[in-house]
């Protein structure tokens, strides 16, 4: 049995196309069924469209790197004057329900 270069190919290797098969459903094989017949011809498509997205990557330029290094930055709530001022109006109201009764 001999082997072709897509079968030995690395998975991440994009110079190289590879056939791809239908996953059957496991809904049956269609019949007269309406819905399964559907729901397989949507699977097929699916596959088909998913083929052609790899297959484009081929081409594709190499992902450029970026100038400056990524920063994330993640705040909830700093200790920002309106962080601050917000509470205090919140504990106002507070009190002046209290009061208020």
């Amino acid at each position: 049995m001999s082997s072709s270069i897509a079968d030995t190919a690395a998975p991440a290797d994009n110079n190289v196309l590879r056939s791809k098969q239908v996953a059957p459903l496991p809904i049956g094989p269609g019949g007269k069924n309406p819905i399964k017949s559907q729901m397989n011809a949507t699977n097929t498509q699916l596959t088909m469209l998913t083929s052609q997205a790899t297959a484009n990557t081929k081409y594709d330029p190499p992902v450029p790197k970026p100038i400056t290094k990524q920063v994330t930055i993640e705040k909830f709530c700093g200790s920002s004057t309106s962080a601050t001022a917000l509470a205090v109006v919140g504990g106002l109201l507070i009190v002046y329900g209290i009061v208020a009764k």
